[in-house]
């Protein structure tokens, strides 16, 4: 959660595929590539306070790891041994057409920042029927 410049972040996740400023002064930016997707949200000083990696399969593209090592083969076992069990899970379903899924959601007060794990039940673009992992997102908490 620091500042950064753009062509930082495009080194980082590949090319800049949206650029977007919201009404609150949130830039928001987007880079696609073939197996995953990078969002980061940025303030008004260009410090960075949220970062979502998505995977649209479970593949074995583990260019981004957590500081626990947790990446796109992990499962939510995996999760668990490296996070801990103080989290909070929420269910849905069939999300805009996503597929059935949770979120684990861990807050470190101290840091003033969340970590949340997203997991698809399954990819609803395939008959195959395996659990992976879908984003990780990293979130500075507003006061």
């Amino acid at each position: 959660m620091e500042q950064v410049d753009i062509s930082d972040l495009e080194e980082k996740f590949g090319k800049l595929t949206n650029d977007n400023i919201n009404k609150n002064g949130l830039r928001g930016l987007e880079f696609d590539n073939t197996s995953y997707s990078v969002y980061v949200q940025m303030d008004k000083d260009n410090k960075v306070i949220w970062i979502s990696v998505g995977y649209s399969n479970k593949s074995d593209n583990i260019k981004f790891t957590t500081g626990r090592d947790i990446s796109s083969e992990s499962t939510f076992s995996d999760v668990l041994n490296a996070y801990g069990d103080n989290y909070v899970k929420k269910t849905y379903s069939d999300f805009m057409g996503s597929g059935d899924g949770y979120d684990v959601t861990y807050i470190d007060k101290e840091q003033k920042t969340s970590i949340e794990f997203e997991f698809n039940e399954s990819n609803p673009y395939s008959d195959k029927k395996e659990e992976f992992l879908h984003y990780i997102t990293l979130k500075k908490l507003m006061n």
